[in-house]
């Protein structure tokens, strides 16, 4: 699992449909605008996570939430 992890730092995902929508409708609340690019910035490896970045927001999501772009 944690060489299937590394493999996306660096790279550009996309988030599936249900987690852009969650994670967009509390931006909208807040007045932000996003958009469904995210970089991969580092790997949680206690927590099986995925740290992305995309415009001014830092989600942490499962390798399950995204796709390669």
């Amino acid at each position: 699992m944690k060489k299937q992890l590394e493999k996306y730092v660096g790279r550009v995902v996309r988030l599936n449909k249900a987690t852009f929508e969650k994670i967009k409708e509390q931006a909208d609340r807040s007045g932000e605008f996003l958009e469904n690019y995210f970089l991969v910035a580092s790997v949680s490896h206690q927590m099986r996570k995925l740290v992305c970045y995309g415009c001014n927001k830092r989600i942490t999501v499962s390798l399950s939430d995204v796709a390669l772009v």
